[in-house]
């Protein structure tokens, strides 16, 4: 049991030095304002999302992340507003990160059928640990459940600050964002552990195969292409893949990793290969997704057993809302 524990705790320690320190989604378009702030607003009018990942459950107590958001398109102002709810889990010693915060977007339309679009986020963030579920020397030697050297509990509170901008149209788009502009400090023992700036940039391009409705703007089916890239520090990462959508059905097949990269000799940058099936019950603007990652890392699909994602978005909007706003690309998934 013990040795459980300390392996488990070695290897993510292990793990921490190859992957991005960020959180991810492989349905990172599912997760709009995570995204991208840039993204808020950007539906007919109402929009709530919910999105759970399990990553590697294969080692105990690896990673799992869950997100709440919603977002309301103020379409009298050219704007949109949003709030969210972010909390992820890692590691055997049970350290959560958990943000609350909001996104604010203004766009500026460039002509019928595209916009510019560019964004804040302001966030409180906490980062907590619980050392009480670690094993220290002193519990090995009295044989006591509660080591002398743990505390209850130590946490950090800090604001978060990032940017985004988008220029989205019906077949193409692409976006940036910045994160930890104002770089806070996370550390749990009063030193100093800046939360470096993250960088990304996404886009792609929808093929559509079939709509019908005035202007075309009701499509029906399309193969959808896009990558997002991911810096920070001196770690980077890549998804790249492809979506068909017909009616009511998704599927899509995602890449992730930096195959020219490599970390240190012998560590290739390759991750994932993901797969994705959705369905849609477009009268009532409702879709949910799910994906699963297959680990081709050196830490094989046994040891991890993969990565397991669902996302949920609802949309609520008046008919006369949708018959006035000509449709703009945004993924689904």
């Amino acid at each position: 049991m013990r040795n459980n524990i300390l392996t488990s705790i070695i290897l993510l320690m292990q793990l921490s030095t190859f992957v991005a320190q960020e959180i991810q989604f492989t349905q990172f378009y599912a997760a709009p304002q995570f995204l991208n702030p840039a993204f808020t607003g950007l539906t007919y009018e109402h929009r709530f999302t919910a999105n759970y990942r399990n990553q590697w459950p294969g080692i105990k107590r690896a990673f799992t992340t869950s997100m709440a958001a919603y977002d309301y398109n103020i379409s009298n102002l050219n704007s949109g507003i949003g709030f969210f709810a972010i909390q992820d889990k890692a590691g055997s010693s049970n350290l959560v990160t958990t943000n609350f915060g909001g996104s604010f977007a203004y766009r500026f339309k460039i002509d019928k059928y595209s916009e510019m679009r560019g964004a804040i986020s302001v966030a409180i963030g906490q980062k907590k640990i619980d050392n009480t579920t670690l094993i220290f020397n002193d519990q090995l030697i009295s044989g006591n459940l509660l080591s002398q050297d743990a505390l209850s509990m130590q946490s950090v509170n800090y604001i978060d600050l990032g940017a985004g901008a988008l220029y989205n149209s019906t077949h193409y788009w692409i976006g940036s964002t910045i994160k930890h502009l104002n770089k806070p400090n996370t550390s749990l023992n009063g030193a100093t552990s800046i939360l470096p700036i993250y960088y990304s940039l996404h886009g792609g391009y929808r093929f559509i195969l079939s709509s019908q409705g005035t202007g075309k703007t009701k499509i029906n089916e399309f193969i959808s292409a896009s990558l997002n890239f991911r810096s920070q520090a001196k770690y980077a990462q890549l998804d790249i893949g492809a979506y068909y959508f017909k009616k009511i059905f998704t599927v899509g097949l995602w890449y992730r990793g930096l195959p020219f990269k490599k970390y240190k000799p012998g560590y290739p940058s390759r991750e994932t290969l993901a797969l994705l099936l959705g369905i849609e019950e477009p009268t009532k603007n409702f879709r949910i997704g799910y994906s699963y990652d297959v680990t081709i890392s050196r830490l094989g699909i046994n040891n991890t057993q993969g990565a397991h994602e669902l996302s949920i978005v609802y949309e609520i909007a008046k008919k006369k809302k949708k018959n006035k706003r000509v449709l703009v690309s945004c993924p689904k998934f």
